[in-house]
């Protein structure tokens, strides 16, 4: 039975079908409790109560909610139903053929050709799709949310330099992929982990050089009441006050935060300006008015600072880095199982012996994976939210627990992010746990 299950292309594709209904329906169920959350809760929480008028809670709100239904909705729609249009139909066997007849000089026949004009109208097709949704919420939604916007021009020429990087990594990706799985055959599955770990290598070297011209402009934190609190804290926790970097940031809508990254002499911690009371500026004249009083008092970023060393002293960017390779060892394995498995590619509408590499990839990534990347992934938000409480608990021991709350209190207010959510909800979907929650853990930690 389990043979004849697993050879079978049409219990595959009720498989595959059945797996891409039930994981956006338990996505659906999980707004669903967010937004019940969100009415629910109609006034600002007491502890967040000074920090958050309720005008804006209840803009907030009103745009938490919106945009929840239209999420669920594009789910829905442009997810399930087209997505089992797609599979049923066999969508990307017409695409891949459609490819084909596109590519009209002899060496456009080859496979990687192909790949690329097959993964060209294949963006372009999930584009068309998103885009109702994405124009609803440009022209309705974004309007309940006010924050700056860079002019028009800049906004045009960001989004054609986007689109057309976006096309040659694309290229790239595809015709590396396709010749690396031709031309080692069964072993290119090792010889992509290997590629993948000299990546994040490279990322791991490199990601540090690169953070302040991609970010903003590195600026010097001036001696002051902030600097000698830094500096004590830093001496405290044995880590170099040299490597905490203040940058200036592009972005006008770049929230208030900071972070810690690396490690040994590439190891840093990353404060936003935008973290500091306005901004760190002593004339407040060149500020915008919705950025006058945002920010943090010296006490609290020291606060924030003591938390982002938390991390660093729990060893928290190690663990993540192992745990990432083993989830990815993992992954590898399952894709080099499934990927040479024709019945798979039958099921989606090939004929027997045509097995692209490009498509493999969709499909047993896209669909046959979802299940384990879904687990994979709720287990993984739960560590780096143990991560949070670990920081968190850290900064209570070096005496800055008090100002900590107040600074999580601050932040939430600034960044307009939304106080409350469903317990289930954050658990399977925020990298932090929510304010509230993190409010408590302090709470007890006092106790």
């Amino acid at each position: 039975m389990s043979a004849y299950f697993w050879d079978d292309p049409l219990i595959l594709l009720y498989l595959l079908i059945a797996v891409l209904v039930l994981d956006n329906f338990w996505a659906v169920y999980l707004l669903l409790r967010e937004i019940h959350v969100a009415y629910k809760v109609d006034e600002v929480p007491d502890v967040i109560q000074p920090f958050l008028p309720q005008e804006l809670y209840d803009r907030m709100r009103v745009y938490k909610i919106h945009k929840a239904w239209l999420t669920i909705v594009n789910a829905l729609v442009a997810v399930v139903l087209l997505g089992v249009i797609e599979l049923y139909f066999g969508f990307y066997a017409w695409l891949w053929g459609l490819a084909a007849k596109c590519a009209l000089g002899e060496w456009m026949k080859h496979e990687a050709c192909v790949s690329v004009i097959f993964v060209v109208m294949l963006s372009f097709y999930l584009w068309l799709k998103s885009l109702p949704a994405m124009l609803y919420e440009k022209m309705c939604i974004r309007k309940l949310q006010q924050r700056a916007k860079p002019p028009f021009l800049i906004r045009v020429c960001q989004f054609i330099f986007e689109l057309i990087l976006g096309l040659i990594v694309t290229i790239i990706m595809v015709v590396v992929l396709v010749f690396t799985f031709i031309g080692l055959g069964p072993i290119a599955p090792l010889a992509l982990y290997i590629q993948m770990v000299v990546i994040t290598v490279a990322l791991i070297l490199l990601i540090p050089i690169f953070i302040d011209p991609f970010m903003g402009r590195r600026v010097p934190l001036e001696s002051g009441a902030l600097r000698s609190a830094l500096e004590g804290l830093t001496s405290r926790a044995g880590f170099p006050m040299r490597q905490v970097h203040i940058i200036r940031v592009h972005d006008p809508n770049a929230g208030s935060n900071a972070f810690f990254y690396g490690s040994c002499c590439l190891k840093r911690i990353v404060i936003f300006d935008t973290l500091l009371l306005n901004k760190g500026q002593r004339d407040i004249s060149n500020l915008e008015p919705l950025d006058v009083g945002k920010g943090l008092t010296d006490a609290q970023v020291t606060a924030v600072v003591a938390h982002e060393l938390g991390h660093w002293k729990n060893g928290h960017f190690y663990k993540a880095l192992i745990t990432f390779q083993v989830h990815l060892a993992v992954t590898i394995f399952l894709f080099a199982l499934l990927f040479p498995h024709g019945p798979i590619y039958q099921a989606v509408g090939f004929e027997p012996g045509l097995q692209p590499v490009i498509v493999g990839f969709l499909i047993i990534f896209g669909f046959v994976l979802t299940p384990y990347m879904t687990l994979i992934n709720f287990g993984m938000l739960s560590m780096t939210r143990g991560f949070e409480y670990q920081a968190d608990k850290y900064a209570f021991r070096m005496g800055y627990g008090a100002d900590l709350r107040l600074a999580l209190l601050k932040l939430y207010a600034d960044n307009l992010a939304f106080p409350v959510s469903d317990h289930c909800y954050s658990q399977w979907h925020h990298t932090h746990p929510t304010m509230l929650e993190r409010l408590d853990r302090l709470s007890s930690l006092r106790s």
